[in-house]
């Protein structure tokens, strides 16, 4: 494991774009920072170790033309993966009862149990690696993982290893990093015939070590073969001596902990593991059960209580070239956007590890999510009451959520992400969460470089990159049209379309549920947006087509509103030029805006085209206005047939995209 002067001398290899294999160093992969103590201590322990384990070196087995021998002296056996795993866990065993007084420099930091899984399941999952290394004295499940050993008979050259194996490895990985937000990348050792070697598993990819021999390959072993082996145990146990925070985990992890104490600048956080904490301290609770990929941007949520008040603390894995979402909520807050969570404290905990940081947000608990509040709903038959009042909630939800969206595109940011889990109600306040894939819009502005600056990134290469995903970052059950169409850039309109969808979603749970709407249940990304257009072509069935039965007129006069101000233009339906690939078709109607949020916030929007000729009313929003208990409701008006549609130009024999989806004479559209 001999390497570049400077470095820890691993050597580790990542696969390029043409599938062969190229070496970079740690201060190549810019962790160098993170590991300069591990440097420091690797140096002092090979210079002071010797002999270390060299009656373990000279018992390992040999591995040689098909035959496995436990020593010289023993019959050859048909070898197999158990062999090789039953000899790690046993060289693992000896090296952890050595004395260590003739050598303190290899006095483990942290004390582990290894377990044999070759015959069951790692505790919670469907896992069955041959090993695995566990924090002791803690419950032997995912969360106590430490390190899998995994052992393969083949030797597999360092080029040709299967994807089949590499599958498997990443899988395991991807359970552990479910299970574990402290993680900063998960370490596998593979056995591979009489080779080892360390797999780190990160956000980004997977690295390699090749650790060396750990079997004798030849039938006569010699004291230059058991020197080479004894050396090979050396570098395996420095890695395995380490404590978790100095080998995969930001924080020391392997005692049972209940608070956690963050402290530092934004650039330099710190987070200590706490057994007894004071009052300033974050006691942590469960983990928020979501979905955790092992790549790109993951966020690891935990109920905890911060000065008594209940909270949620977040730990978000984000690649460096993309914004912090704390240096979200500091350019928000600059401008005072309102419906913004309470951000009691944040920052970067790991600038870079492998190309991606790691920020820490403690905010406080907004309540239920949409998603959850609705889900609970059991169908169509509904108590009035309850209709009453989630049509009170969504009321409410659509307004403030609206003024959010635009405040904060005044401020310069838009959110990208307006889903039913990212908004809110808790004791009647609605707040707008997960602006971690938001993106700015005001990069000129001093206020916004100043904040670059204290999160320590720069903001041309951010900006850059953002408005390169704006085709590809949302929930796509709630994206607009123009966004499942690929459109590259966005607006604020886009989010409110978005936030129209979520309504719907929210309110189909008063009948038969989303899954009773084509809109909710197409899921590539093209044939969503024609099922969305489709959905939205009639102004008089739109609600029945998403599967809403249940409205207040409240509700419904706001629905009204959005619909008219996402889909017509000049009082003509402008759905099929969502579909072309040209600058937003839509402009910002500032009276109807005016209805939607009460105010006159639809001036403050950031946008190069406002529709500031329209006239403004001074009438109250529809939507905020009650008839009094005394007065008798207005006679309702016949219903005149509508219209009929002209007939469309076949001359090249196409229909256009609203006549082909506008529902025919005759056929039911419930």
């Amino acid at each position: 494991m001999d390497g570049p002067e400077g470095t820890i001398g691993f050597m580790l290899e990542r696969p390029d774009d043409n599938d062969t294999y190229s070496a970079a160093t740690l201060e190549d992969l810019k962790v160098q920072e993170r590991y300069e103590e591990l440097d420091e201590d690797y140096a002092k322990y090979t210079s002071s170790i010797n002999s270390l384990f060299s009656d373990i070196a000279s018992s390992a087995p040999s591995l040689y033309r098909g035959e496995f021998r436990q020593s010289a002296q023993a019959a050859p056996e048909n070898p197999n993966k158990h062999l090789l795993a039953n000899w790690f866990c046993s060289a693992y065993d000896r090296m952890k009862i050595t004395d260590f007084s003739q050598h303190p420099a290899a006095k483990p930091g942290s004390t582990y149990v290894y377990k044999d899984h070759q015959d069951k399941y790692v505790l919670g999952t469907r896992l069955k690696p041959d090993g695995v290394i566990y924090y002791s004295g803690q419950r032997l499940s995912a969360r106590s993982v430490h390190m899998i050993i995994e052992a393969k008979l083949a030797p597999y050259t360092d080029s040709l290893l299967p994807h089949v194996v590499l599958g498997q490895l990443a899988e395991y990985a991807r359970t552990v990093w479910k299970e574990q937000p402290t993680r900063t990348f998960v370490p596998v050792i593979l056995l591979r015939g009489v080779n080892m070697s360390l797999f780190v598993l990160a956000r980004s990819g997977y690295y390699r070590v090749e650790m060396g021999t750990y079997l004798f390959g030849s039938a006569f072993t010699t004291q230059s073969d058991i020197s080479l082996n004894s050396c090979f145990l050396q570098d395996l146990w420095f890695l395995l001596k380490q404590p978790p925070n100095r080998f995969g985990h930001f924080a020391d992890v392997s005692i049972d902990y209940e608070f956690l104490r963050f402290s530092g600048s934004v650039l330099d956080s710190k987070v200590e593991v706490v057994g007894l904490g004071n009052v300033s301290d974050v006691d942590v609770g469960d983990r928020i059960t979501r979905h955790i990929p092992l790549i790109r941007r993951a966020a690891f949520l935990t109920k905890a209580k911060y000065r008594g008040m209940p909270a949620v603390l977040k730990y978000s894995w984000t690649p460096v070239d993309r914004l912090p979402e704390g240096a979200v909520y500091k350019v928000l807050e600059s401008q005072n956007v309102s419906c913004l969570p309470n951000i009691y404290s944040s920052g970067i905990l790991v600038k870079d590890v492998f190309g991606y940081r790691l920020e820490y947000l403690l905010m406080e608990d907004c309540g239920e999510t949409i998603e959850s509040r609705f889900s609970k709903i059991s169908g169509p038959w509904v108590l009035p009451n309850l209709i009453k009042s989630v049509c009170a909630d969504i009321s409410d939800a659509i307004t403030k959520t609206t003024e959010c969206l635009v405040e904060a595109a005044s401020a310069g940011v838009l959110h990208r992400d307006i889903s039913a889990g990212n908004i809110t109600i808790r004791n009647g306040q609605v707040r707008v969460i997960d602006w971690g894939y938001a993106k700015l819009t005001q990069p000129d502005s001093p206020k916004i470089q100043t904040i670059a600056n204290e999160w320590g990134f720069d903001l041309g290469d951010v900006t850059k990159n953002e408005n390169i995903q704006d085709g590809m970052t949302g929930t796509p059950l709630f994206m607009g049209i123009r966004v499942l169409f690929g459109h590259p850039t966005r607006s604020v309109i886009d989010d409110i379309e978005s936030l129209f969808y979520v309504a719907m979603y929210a309110l189909s749970h008063l009948s038969r549920g989303p899954s009773a709407s084509p809109a909710f249940n197409v899921h590539e990304n093209k044939a969503a947006a024609y099922v969305k257009l489709g959905s939205i072509i009639s102004k008089e069935l739109y609600l029945k087509i998403f599967g809403v039965k249940e409205c207040s007129d409240d509700v419904k006069a706001q629905l009204d509103l959005l619909y008219q101000l996402l889909f017509y233009r000049d009082n003509q339906f402008i759905g099929e030029e969502l579909t072309e690939g040209k600058a937003e078709a839509r402009v910002v109607d500032t009276t109807i805006m005016r209805k939607i949020i009460g105010s006159d916030l639809a001036d403050q929007i950031y946008r190069p085209q406002v529709d500031n000729d329209m006239p403004v009313e001074n009438a109250p929003p529809k939507h905020k206005t009650r008839a009094a208990k005394t007065k008798k409701p207005a006679p309702k008006k016949p219903k005149l047939a509508p219209k009929k549609p002209k007939p469309a130009d076949n001359s090249n024999n196409q229909d256009s995209i609203r006549d082909r989806l506008r529902p025919r004479p005759g056929r039911s559209t419930k």
